[in-house]
């Protein structure tokens, strides 16, 4: 595992918008590159520290993020409860004591730093593809989605 140090200087457009429930991952992929790139700067300018422990999860990608509230199977778009928009964690956005995980649509895969218990960041590997993908009740994530 490796700890996330580096600050890179990419910066997503503004004209990157949150995407419509029906879309929330498939509306501008980035590349694979792009979102590594996204996602190390994200995690660069959200310590671990200020985001605590805990459980929840950061947008990095640009669009908007399906995820997931309670893991019961009933999710109000199917597949996820509510979209996240670019640059907002699920506890803030939503007011969520806890976030269950994200999802993925087809088509397109995530990348996720892991915060364990408030420790550092580092990066979760493999990539994921799409699907539901569920957390811990001490874990936070930030994703970033690219095309696959």
């Amino acid at each position: 595992m490796v700890v996330v140090t580096a600050i890179l200087s990419l910066v997503l457009p503004a004209s990157l918008a949150s995407a419509a429930p029906a879309e929330s991952a498939t509306s501008t992929a980035m590349s694979r590159q792009a979102a590594e790139s996204a996602l190390l700067e994200y995690a660069a300018l959200h310590s671990p520290a200020a985001v605590a422990a805990g459980n929840r999860i950061g947008n990095a990608w640009g669009g908007g993020l399906g995820v997931i509230h309670v893991r019961d199977g009933k999710y109000t778009y199917g597949t996820h409860d509510a979209v996240l928009p670019f640059d907002q964690w699920s506890d803030a956005w939503f007011g969520w004591a806890t976030t269950a995980g994200w999802y993925t649509g087809a088509g397109y895969c995530t990348m996720q730093l892991r915060s364990d218990g408030g420790g550092p960041w580092y990066r979760q590997l493999p990539d994921l593809g799409a699907g539901q993908h569920f957390i811990g009740l001490q874990t936070s994530y930030i994703v970033s989605i690219y095309g696959c």
